[in-house]
This record gives C-alpha cells, structure tokens and sequence, in this order.
C-alpha cells in the first residue's frame, strides 16, 4: 500500500509541473489556414502551429495577417503580412519543416 501511495504520488508531481510548462497566450486568433493560428501575448503577436504544437515565430511582432497559401514545387508555403516597429513587411513559413523567412520593408 505504501508503494501505491509513492506511484500516485509521482505521478501526480509529474503531471502538475508538465501542465505548468504549457504556453500561455493572452489570446489566440484562429486563421483561414487551419494549420497556423495568430497567439497574442504582452501586446505582440506570433505564429503558432497547430499540427507541431509550437511557435514558428517569436511572439514580436506588432500585427500579423494571413496573406495566402501557395503550393510551389510541392512545397507549400504559406505567406503573411506583417508590421514590426512600424515598418511593414512579409513573412513565408514552408510548410514541410517550418523554415521561415522574413522580409522587413524600411
């Protein structure tokens, strides 16, 4: 009985500190593409995927906007508007592996 006590026990520890490293965002905004979503967080913004579970960006940015998805070579891409203190520019993230590219217009 006292081993049952010990499992539960642990296994409860280990499920409260995994639960506590989950992200949290101020908010979340849902986009045409399925796949990514806006997260909003101390005023910035980033790119969250959903099927990976992670950020693809930092959460730096000023405003995002979903731009479209372009299939090129079988690799899909997707594209997005974005501002970074106050300058404007584009985002892509090929979809296969996540790689991301940006471009900031002065």
């Amino acid at each position: 009985m006292k081993n049952y006590f010990t499992i539960v026990l642990l296994l409860s520890i280990i499920l409260v500190t995994s639960c506590s490293r989950l992200r949290k965002f101020d908010s979340v905004e849902a986009t045409e593409n399925e796949r990514y979503n806006i997260v909003y967080n101390d005023g910035k913004c980033g790119i969250y995927d959903n099927n990976a579970d992670s950020l693809v960006t930092l959460i730096k940015y000023d405003a995002l906007k979903y731009s479209q998805c372009v299939i090129k070579d079988s690799i899909e891409i997707t594209v997005w508007v974005c501002e970074l203190d106050s300058l404007s520019g584009l985002v892509s993230i090929a979809g296969e592996n996540n790689e991301m590219l940006e471009i900031i217009f002065p």
